[in-house]
């Protein structure tokens, strides 16, 4: 059962993320308009979300909290996709990845708190290493300095929130009422995205509704994946088997597709991280 879920769901989510990941940064390398692009993405996540519920009269009926938690969640995915195609334009696809999965930390340590999910001695020496890293990532000269380390801090905050969140919700919810959170998380950033989009007095092309389409689907599809995978497995398990991956394969496809490299610091902090989370569900 538990290879089940690692396999289908969070290699399905990578594989999502990779997508989504690589046609923001395509946006921002051609300068379009994130705001635009941002309308379609949850336009397209929340026509799916209704596509994938089983129930329709759950978007009605739903109880308050299911409600409440969805338009957080929706407000901070805004918040977090903004900061991470400002990081992806002045940071690289590679570090930005790399501060945003790093925020399993959050989910990971309040997990053990409140749930009991308690990880062994030497996983926990492995999430010394990952916030090492970040250490490293921000000592030095600036030329050894990320561009925007305040975007990354910020986005490794707010990712880990978000997965908190997600992951509470998930362990008390069935799989109806996930995708009615995600509709409603989904719904709201597309509120949110309409009106500063309206205050950005920006025009919205062609490319910008297909690259926000492009984008929208397998974000849908990485928010429902994951919940589905934090219902059955613990967090020390989830969260950092999928954001090891994830940062591994950004950063090998990064290279191989772009040619964009990092000071020998960042390599070093990055396979820090990577090297953390790959053995963390290991022993």
């Amino acid at each position: 059962m538990i290879w089940r879920f690692l396999i289908v769901y969070l290699l399905s989510a990578i594989a999502a993320n990779l997508i989504m990941t690589f046609l923001m940064r395509y946006s921002e390398h051609h300068d379009d308009n994130r705001y635009a692009l941002n309308i379609w993405n949850y336009l397209a996540g929340t026509l799916i979300s209704i596509i994938f519920l089983k129930d329709k009269s759950v978007i009605f009926s739903g109880d308050f909290i299911t409600l409440f938690l969805g338009i957080i969640n929706g407000i901070g995915f805004v918040t977090a996709l903004v900061l991470i195609q400002i990081s992806i334009r002045r940071n690289g696809a590679p570090l930005t990845t790399t501060f945003n999965r790093l925020g399993i930390l959050i989910p990971t340590i309040l997990s053990a708190f409140l749930f009991g999910e308690i990880p062994s001695p030497l996983k926990i020496i492995r999430l010394a290493l990952c916030i090492f890293a970040i250490i490293i990532m921000n000592t030095g000269d600036n030329t050894n300095r990320p561009d925007f380390m305040t975007g990354l801090i910020l986005v490794f905050l707010l990712g880990g929130t978000l997965d908190f969140i997600s992951r509470v919700y998930s362990l008390y919810y069935n799989a109806d009422s996930q995708t009615c959170f995600v509709m409603y998380t989904f719904l709201s950033a597309l509120v949110v995205s309409i009106i500063i989009f309206l205050k950005d007095e920006h025009k919205m092309t062609l490319r910008d509704s297909i690259i926000g389409i492009g984008v929208g689907i397998p974000n849908q599809l990485t928010t429902l994946l994951i919940l589905r995978a934090a219902a059955f497995l613990p967090a020390y398990i989830v969260y950092p088997t999928y954001s090891a991956r994830l940062i591994i394969f950004v950063n090998v496809i990064n290279y191989i597709a772009f040619k964009e490299m990092l000071s020998k610091k960042q390599y070093i902090a990055t396979a820090i991280i990577g090297l953390g989370l790959v053995f963390i569900n290991l022993l």
